[in-house]
């Protein structure tokens, strides 16, 4: 069992009845605060300051849901499937959901409580992992218990995060196809396993993010070309990489997000002004050297239908599907 420490962890700011003050009316007391608006009461005897749960993310809010629910679980209990995925920084292709997701032994039952999912189902000692002190699934095994639940679209997101290799080699991949592949022999038989194998066989530790890899999924249901992924270009003497090459039709796609405008750290010190010029630059270069080029927002990604139209604007063929939904 190996441990794995995320960067941050907000639930380190919640607060129990026993932490507030060790007398009977405590909870009584935390609840009146919660009602007043000092705190957000996240489970019974559990709650959290409110001006820093408003400052949360929707997937870091779940985080300390999850944690607040896994202190008051059985210590046979792992924490799975979209549960495991957000303590591993995995991403929620649509928002987290809203229960907490635990594996049980399969005496216990699978019988499951108000907000907590139980999967009664095996699990081997090799496949847990200690994060912030929660047994938890492996980044494997939660990809492969996700790939054999969700629809194609997140499970090949979350698939593609753990794979994912950046540029510069700053950090490692999460998992491999290997460790994938010999985690699901070892899970066989269970159900969702042809699932779990089409989604393996389908990632890629090239997608950068997950409107790129619910791109790769419908440009492959709706029979496009097998686009190339970060193919090189130079621009002004420096190499810069699209998400989506089709080099029998020279054209580019680029699944465009938010994030690269107004993330800090995506940024990298320059203002969103500054960001949006650089990007306009980088796009101008491109296409000088390409016959088509055209790039999408996540609503148009996740829409078979509506990528499919963007892509045949931009001139592709249609063949054979590459790919199956289930």
């Amino acid at each position: 069992m190996t441990e794995h420490i995320p960067p941050d962890n907000p639930a380190d700011h919640l607060l129990s009845v026993a932490d507030y003050q060790h007398s009977f009316d405590a909870d009584l007391r935390l609840r009146r605060r919660a009602e007043r608006g000092d705190f957000e009461r996240v489970r019974r005897g559990l709650y959290f300051p409110r001006d820093r749960w408003q400052s949360l993310t929707a997937d870091m809010q779940y985080s300390v849901r999850v944690q607040a629910a896994a202190a008051a679980r059985h210590v046979d209990s792992v924490v799975s499937h979209h549960s495991a995925a957000v303590l591993l920084g995995l991403p929620f292709l649509f928002g987290p959901p809203q229960d907490v997701h635990f594996i049980v032994p399969r005496a216990g039952g699978g019988r499951s409580d108000p907000g907590v999912r139980k999967h009664a189902v095996g699990i081997d000692s090799r496949d847990v992992v200690i994060v912030n002190g929660l047994r938890t699934t492996s980044v494997a095994r939660t990809v492969i218990d996700l790939s054999a639940t969700l629809d194609l679209m997140s499970a090949v997101a979350i698939a593609d995060r753990a794979l994912y290799v950046d540029r510069q080699r700053k950090e490692p991949p999460l998992t491999t196809k290997a460790e994938l592949f010999e985690v699901w022999q070892r899970m066989l038989p269970f159900r969702g396993s042809a699932r779990a194998r089409a989604v393996i066989e389908f990632a890629t530790d090239l997608a950068g993010s997950p409107n790129e890899s619910a791109s790769r999924v419908n440009i492959a249901l709706n029979g496009f070309p097998a686009p190339v992924l970060q193919h090189p270009f130079v621009v002004d003497g420096k190499e810069v990489f699209v998400d989506f090459y089709f080099p029998d039709e020279d054209k580019v796609g680029e699944a465009d997000g938010k994030i690269k405008y107004f993330d800090p750290v995506m940024r990298d010190g320059r203002t969103p002004e500054e960001v949006l010029w650089d990007e306009k630059r980088r796009e101008d270069g491109v296409r000088r050297q390409v016959h088509g080029f055209t790039r999408w927002g996540f609503s148009i990604a996740v829409s078979r239908m509506r990528l499919r139209g963007r892509l045949l604007e931009l001139g592709l063929p249609v063949r054979r599907p590459g790919l199956r939904p289930w």
